[in-house]
């Protein structure tokens, strides 16, 4: 099928848009640490299932120690290092503003996928990116702008969290291409990587003794676990399985300009859902985004 890769990181980004908009409602309810949790829980039962109704088995026992490790290694740069400056972030920058910073993910990626899989970058794929990046970025300036929002931190902090985060991302995709390289089928490859994460987050909490408070909280609240439940099914769920079978069919630094597309995707459902105005500066950025996806297609 023509454009399978493209298509797979687009949907992506349609997946990674609309759980954006299902953990904010569930983030308002449990804070952000508490979510992280609970997302990879919900993820990681809905990876297993998947796994045993279409493999026999909840557990890829087909996997050999070295995609084990790297991709173990992947979920832990992608999920624990990467999202856990990504929340620091937010807190310090704001949505609007940390989502901007994170947007450098891509260009991180292109950086490591070079030396790492050989994956030099063309003048489309720069082209596409510039384009993407730059229609992404002028739509989330006006956000930052329009919704005055206040960061509780210093700036230097989130810009330097954020960046981090980015990096945590794209270095997770890559370390996640050399183990698909090895012939893991995505959907093996989410479970360990999601497993991975799970170990360490809950660890973590347990440690801290925060893991019986997010499960209580869990249990009080039906409606943020069940929004939690709908957001980890369309991101870490089918949202990172569809990323990395994108990255069996077209380059690292491709597949993550086209799936950087979702925060355009996540404020047109949230225009839809919560009656937020549409603006000739948000219409003209989304096509400029729209012809750097075209080109990435092309690409």
């Amino acid at each position: 099928m023509p454009f399978i890769g493209q298509l797979a990181a687009l949907g992506t980004a349609v997946c990674w848009g609309t759980g954006a908009n299902l953990f904010a409602a569930a983030g308002a309810r449990f804070g952000p640490q508490a979510l992280n949790r609970l997302r990879i829980a919900f993820a990681l039962v809905f990876l297993a299932t998947a796994l045993l109704v279409t493999r026999g088995m909840p557990w890829p026992t087909w996997a050999t120690p070295f995609q084990i490790g790297v991709l173990a290694l992947s979920g832990l740069v992608g999920y624990v290092f990467g999202d856990g400056f990504g929340f620091v972030s937010i807190v310090n920058l704001g949505p609007g503003r940390s989502t901007l910073v994170a947007s450098l993910a891509p260009l991180f990626t292109v950086a490591f996928a070079w030396p790492l899989l050989g994956e030099r970058p063309g003048p489309l794929l720069l082209l596409g990116m510039a384009l993407l990046l730059g229609g992404l970025s002028w739509v989330l300036l006006e956000r930052v702008h329009e919704t005055h929002e206040e960061a509780r931190g210093k700036a230097a902090i989130g810009i330097f969290a954020g960046v981090m985060g980015a990096i945590g991302q794209a270095g997770g995709y890559v370390l996640s291409k050399i183990a698909l390289k090895t012939g893991i089928d995505p959907l093996s490859a989410t479970l360990i990587r999601v497993t991975a994460a799970m170990i360490a987050l809950w660890t973590w909490a347990l440690l801290r003794r925060q893991a019986g408070p997010t499960i209580a909280a869990a249990r009080a609240d039906r409606g943020g676990t069940a929004f939690a439940a709908a957001g980890a099914f369309m991101g870490p769920f089918l949202g990172v399985t569809l990323s990395l079978f994108a990255l069996t069919k077209i380059e690292a630094g491709t597949a993550s300009a086209i799936t950087a597309f979702f925060p355009i995707v996540a404020i047109l459902i949230a225009m839809r859902f919560h009656h937020e105005k549409v603006t000739p500066r948000l219409i003209l950025g989304a096509l400029v985004a729209i012809a750097g996806v075209i080109v990435l297609f092309l690409h």
